[in-house]
């Protein structure tokens, strides 16, 4: 019989082949060991050839193939159920794990924080930018936060750990009240107390939804922390975290307004 994985990893993808063989390839590359992990694609029905390419060159992984789009939370769920291990690792197609100990060093960490639930580590962009992928729940004041400390940068070292999305404390472990789905590490056994993420969400403010619901149902502590001597945990895509259409913003919107109503309930 063989032994139960200490971390499954549950990517999504949705015609993202390129950024996905980039993603997979750098989990190929990782120090842990192969019975440790296990990783699952989700194939949200794609139409290009990710599902072929996941097949011939990474034939480790285990492939579930949706028949339609149902979504990033449908889909993050779907994979959680074929997964067996006590720690859940949500990972984006366009992260690349940056250091080949990285998985090992965040797993030895979250392992030993036995009150912490959910965590999330330091991402920086393509072009060496730090993402900011911890923030506050959403509320008024959180929101006009985030809007003031965009244009007053002088404020945000004493108001950038307050604001919708952080702009500060990126430099230490520390609780907060999300961590983004970019990257988002979950205790197995709470992710299924509160019945993962929510599908009614297509996409989009998710992580900070389960994040509530996960504070909310006391199961423990989310926490952003950085590990190890390099504390880039993943780069990522910058372009996923900048389109400006109408439909994404009018989207997020309405996601976050679902979430503020239940953090302000």
């Amino acid at each position: 019989m063989s032994r139960r994985p200490r971390l499954s990893i549950i990517i999504v993808n949705f015609n993202t082949q390129e950024w996905l063989r980039r993603c997979l390839t750098s989990l190929d590359r990782q120090s842990i060991s192969r019975t440790d992990l296990e990783v699952i694609v989700v194939d949200n029905a794609s139409a290009d050839d990710s599902v072929q390419m996941v097949r011939s060159e990474f034939p480790n992984c285990r492939l579930v193939c949706q028949e339609k789009n149902a979504g990033f939370g449908a889909a993050n769920n779907a994979g959680a159920r074929e997964s067996s291990a006590p720690t859940l690792l949500f990972l984006n197609p366009d992260t690349e794990v940056a250091e080949e100990n990285s998985i090992e060093q965040f797993l030895n960490m979250f392992e030993g924080q036995i009150d912490a639930v959910i965590a999330g580590g330091t991402i920086h962009d393509e072009n060496g930018d730090l993402e900011r992928s911890s923030g506050s729940f959403p509320t008024l004041t959180s929101l006009v936060l985030d809007r003031l400390l965009a244009t007053c940068s002088i404020l945000r070292t004493q108001l950038g750990s307050r604001s919708g999305r952080h702009w500060t404390g990126f430099d230490r472990q520390r609780n907060v009240d999300w961590v983004t789905a970019a990257a988002i590490w979950v205790r197995a056994e709470a992710f299924t107390a509160v019945g993962g993420f929510d599908e009614a969400i297509f996409m989009y403010y998710e992580d900070v939804d389960l994040c509530y619901r996960v504070t909310k149902a006391g199961l423990g502590r989310c926490i952003y922390t950085r590990v190890g001597p390099s504390p880039i945990f993943a780069t990522k895509r910058r372009h996923r975290w900048t389109a400006n259409n109408c439909s994404v913003n009018g989207y997020a919107t309405s996601a976050a307004s679902t979430t503020t109503a239940r953090a302000t309930a």
